[in-house]
């Protein structure tokens, strides 16, 4: 067990959509539980969650977004559900970590869960030489081959979202959205680094996809934060 998660650390799970196609309005599944001991290989038990005073029986090889309430502050990964167990009449679940834990950082980085289409296209050749030593490079958009997807978090460094194709780690890519900023759609293109690409745990007709923006405009990164934090207000206003 990793020494930042301590036995009786509050945990959050959200579900990760697997679909690609999902109602945008409806908010992701989220359930809390709590570490109760270290588990073997480097794992954990956890409470099965509860709502309304029933257990939820997760499902063994089910991924979830988690968030650790530590002593130290909030620390974030993907989980996996490995085993479920009953001792009498307490309902547990081991759960391992499946990507390395992140501290949640400042405002820039706080995460937007969202279903939005996006685009995006993979960068070689002379394109790449160029932007990657800082270059202006003149596109033809005649010859672009632009690929759907859909946004599953967004943030001022990047964004997760799930597509039909798996791409090479490593991968430099140009992504396009829609935001809205001072109550008008803007469209924002921005190049990135694909840091992850892999086969849906739970659909394995997609794959989940991460990218971080690479040298994104500060005036740029400021619209997606305004964006976020306007959406984070609609939220709550309708709670």
């Amino acid at each position: 067990m990793d020494s930042r998660i301590s036995i009786g650390d509050k945990l959050e799970l959200e579900k990760i959509e697997t679909r690609l196609s999902v109602d945008p309005d409806k908010k992701p599944d989220k359930y809390i539980s709590q570490i109760l001991d270290e588990a073997p290989n480097d794992r954990m038990y956890a409470a099965m969650p509860m709502r309304s005073g029933t257990v939820v029986p997760l499902n063994v090889g089910q991924r979830f977004k988690a968030t650790f309430y530590t002593n130290t502050g909030l620390i974030c990964c993907e989980i996996a559900v490995t085993g479920r167990y009953r001792k009498g009449g307490f309902f547990l679940m081991e759960i391992e970590l499946v990507t390395p834990l992140e501290k949640v950082q400042r405002r820039q980085f706080f995460r937007l869960e969202c279903r939005k289409p996006i685009k995006y296209r993979i960068v070689e050749g002379e394109e790449f030489e160029k932007v990657r030593a800082g270059e202006k490079y003149c596109v033809d958009d005649r010859g672009l081959v632009w690929k759907d997807a859909i946004m599953i978090d967004l943030s001022g460094g990047g964004i997760r979202f799930v597509s039909a194709y798996q791409e090479k780690k490593d991968s430099f890519v140009e992504v396009q959205f829609d935001i809205e900023y001072n109550e008008q759609v803007e469209v924002i293109y921005t190049y990135a680094e694909l840091l992850r690409s892999e086969r849906n745990i739970n659909n394995n007709s997609i794959y989940d996809q991460r990218i971080m923006f690479w040298k994104i405009e500060n005036r740029e990164r400021e619209k997606i934060i305004q964006y976020i934090f306007g959406e984070q207000r609609k939220r709550r206003s309708q709670q």
